[in-house]
């Protein structure tokens, strides 16, 4: 594994990003469906110690849904084989290794290298050039995402709203519902085209 790591990082320079990727089996339908004996896909959000037990009873569900996972995210995100650049930009290459956790479900963790990209060197010389455009650019853009607040209020306000409106009756945990489907496809627009 060392000696494939190695070879990588002689022939496509440094990585990229490290990236840890670890889907969570028993909060999530799929799995839900893969681990369950009903035959079609129905996604019902069950309770926790159900999700929990039948996710446990079953880890050939949890390691399919983790291969699908990983998949779809190399797949849609990194863009492998596809004809768009990834979330990261475009992948030269990408090296992971899957580990099991203390509750027994996967997660994996990747050395991802992205084409064209800087060399730590380089990025390391722009940053510490006082004329560079790149450090003033990188400084707004850390300033910009990094600001530590919320857009409805800061974290005690928005802390308190959230246990207000977990005390009424019309509250659901939003990572116990599933989205709504999207609307059907417009046909106008289709006969137009």
């Amino acid at each position: 594994m060392r000696n494939e790591i190695w070879s990588l990082i002689s022939y496509f320079g440094a990585p990229s990003w490290f990236i840890t990727f670890s889907p969570a089996d028993n909060m999530h339908p799929i799995s839900l469906y893969f681990a369950d004996t009903q035959e079609t896909f129905r996604p019902e959000l069950r309770p926790e110690n159900e999700r929990y037990r039948l996710i446990a009873e079953n880890p050939v569900a949890g390691a399919r849904f983790f291969h699908l996972m990983v998949v779809m995210f190399i797949k849609h995100v990194l863009g492998v084989n596809q004809e768009h650049p990834g979330l990261y930009g475009e992948t030269a290459a990408y090296y992971a290794t899957v580990e099991q956790q203390g509750r027994l479900t996967l997660h994996l963790h990747m050395l991802l290298w992205i084409l064209n990209s800087l060399s730590p060197q380089e990025i390391r010389d722009r940053i510490m050039d006082p004329n560079s455009d790149f450090q003033k650019k990188i400084v707004e853009y850390l300033e910009s995402v990094h600001v530590g607040e919320f857009m409805t209020g800061t974290m005690d306000e928005v802390k308190e709203q959230v246990q207000e409106n977990m005390k009424t009756q019309e509250y659901r945990d939003p990572t116990q519902t599933l989205p709504d489907a999207p609307p059907g496809t417009c046909r106008l627009r289709l006969q137009q085209m």
